[in-house]
């Protein structure tokens, strides 16, 4: 299992990750993901168990970036690649359906601090 950083969320202590959105607050529809969602900031979102699924298949699971690093470099793909503005988050979350050094798929993602980078040109 991949080692993450822990975060608290009202006295309970979550696996912590990082999402990145658009600006507002839209998932990115990387690797061709017709599902966009959009999250809320400071309340649990989840996928239903209908739409879960564990593995590393694209689909099935809500992808964070492990470090803020690789949240960071994914919105420096978006603006490069795609010249879309993205906000990245702080994230509590939920199960974890599948991990690696890169990113962690889960079934549920909390919201929390926003990161302000102004280099990400």
């Amino acid at each position: 299992m991949v080692k993450l950083h822990t975060i608290e969320l009202n006295d309970e202590i979550y696996n912590k990750a990082y999402r990145v959105v658009t600006m507002d607050m839209k998932s990115l529809g990387l690797d061709g993901n017709p599902n966009i969602l959009t999250y809320p900031i400071g309340e649990w979102f989840y996928l239903s168990e209908k739409d879960v699924e564990e593995g590393k298949g694209s689909w099935g699971g809500i992808w964070v970036g492990r470090t803020l690093g690789k949240a960071r470099s994914v919105a420096k793909y978006m603006k490069k690649k795609h010249n879309i503005e993205t906000r990245i988050f702080d994230a509590a979350i939920d199960k974890i359906l599948f991990a690696n050094d890169y990113r962690v798929k889960t079934n549920g993602i909390y919201l929390m601090d926003e990161h302000i980078f102004m280099d990400l040109q």
